[in-house]
């Protein structure tokens, strides 16, 4: 009865609810990348970010199918899916999981920074502190944390006498007892199960779950929680009713600033604590499970367990996680929805050219000089227009 309730758990995670999320990641991870490639968006410097989390996404549901199909290592169909899974299998899911979510923690960073330190907001855009700069550095760390795991693998055949093995080669000259496994069934152990065989592999396991998972916790628990300070305090508002307002002079500075602006920093602000939500809740499970109840002991296959329990409902969550993305950016972000729906067919917001922010303007860029006052009146002129509902039907 165990067995059968492990095996049915397996049945639902891998191979129902796992493949839907991969064709929804894929679906709308390949749907963005399209949209943010339109050019009214891909002239917006922080779409960049969006676009490399979408990439991230696709390519983490990608390497998702060889986990559904193996069942997270517990079926094999040859000598070569088992060796591939034990080097290749969770460690290239993991670091897409690890790129983006230093994505999400740039994206906070930057959030933070323009709220609280607008004018430090440029200096942070420059070198070394710059865009290229920030996704080399992310992926030679994150690719380098887990080089070790994938190195650090194993593949045997289980059900199988080592003696008749040797026979059986001798006998098949075309074989080798490394890619032959007769009546017995491959068992890979990935870099991650083998992390346990030594003191400084314990070390290292912790070190990589502070780098991957807790880090990345923190660093978000700090940039949202000053956002939702800074949406208490006033300093921004969340897209509503009052995102619409004109454009006003600040008496401090004597510069404008638009009501499009502000509320494009609003946007932002909701977008990213939206998507630090999502991956706070929904990778919280797997996280626990990799730091504190995986081990050598644990069989993944084979005894059901409260543990294996979770480690399916994590897999399940971190993938949702990713998906969720895509949702995310049509729901919050206007200028994405309003792009997907022009490439759908349906007519853009009246009297707009798309996107009219420079690849400068990004969050804390939100005041500029009063240059003239018929830059001003064009301006009151478009925002006026943006008031306009959008309107949906085929040409």
């Amino acid at each position: 009865m165990a067995v059968d309730t492990l095996h049915v758990s397996i049945v639902i995670t891998y191979y129902g609810v796992l493949p839907v999320l991969v064709v929804l990641g894929v679906a709308g991870s390949v749907a963005s990348m399209c949209v943010l490639l339109q050019p009214s968006l891909k002239k917006v410097a922080v779409n960049r970010y969006f676009l490399v989390l979408a990439a991230c996404d696709l390519a983490l549901s990608i390497f998702y199918i060889p986990i559904v199909v193996t069942a997270t290592g517990c079926n094999f169909l040859d000598y070569g899916s088992a060796l591939y899974f034990a080097h290749f299998g969770w460690t290239t899911a993991c670091t897409f999981h690890a790129l983006g979510t230093y994505v999400i923690v740039f994206l906070s960073l930057d959030r933070f920074v323009g709220v609280w330190f607008p004018t430090l907001f440029k200096r942070l855009q420059q070198p070394p502190f710059g865009f290229l700069h920030r996704m080399v550095g992310m992926v030679v760390v994150c690719v380098g944390v887990h080089v070790p795991f994938m190195v650090d693998a194993t593949v045997e055949c289980e059900g199988f006498d080592e003696e008749d093995m040797m026979l059986n080669d001798s006998n098949n000259s075309g074989s080798t007892s490394s890619s032959s496994c007769p009546n017995g069934s491959w068992v890979s152990s990935d870099g991650f199960e083998n992390s346990f065989n030594e003191s400084w592999h314990e070390a290292y396991r912790y070190f990589y779950n502070l780098v991957v998972r807790w880090l990345p916790y923190g660093l978000l628990a700090v940039f949202n929680f000053s956002l939702v300070v800074a949406v208490s305090l006033g300093k921004v508002r969340f897209p509503g009713a009052g995102s619409t307002e004109g454009a006003k002079v600040d008496p401090s500075t004597g510069t404008l600033r638009s009501g499009s602006r502000r509320n494009n920093e609003r946007v932002l602000v909701a977008t990213v604590m939206a998507m630090t939500a999502s991956y706070v809740v929904l990778t919280l499970p797997i996280t626990i499970f990799l730091t504190a109840l995986a081990g050598t002991d644990t069989d993944r296959c084979t005894s059901p367990s409260p543990e294996e329990t979770l480690r399916h409902v994590g897999n399940i969550f971190q993938l949702l996680e990713h998906v969720l993305h895509a949702a995310f950016l049509v729901l919050i972000n206007p200028r994405f929805r309003r792009e997907t729906l022009r490439l759908l067919g349906c007519s853009h917001w009246p009297g707009g050219e798309g996107d009219t922010t420079t690849p400068d303007d990004d969050f804390g860029s939100a005041h500029r000089p009063v240059s003239s006052a018929s830059r001003s009146y064009s301006l009151i002129v478009k925002m006026r227009d943006s008031t306009v509902p959008p309107s949906c039907h085929k040409p």
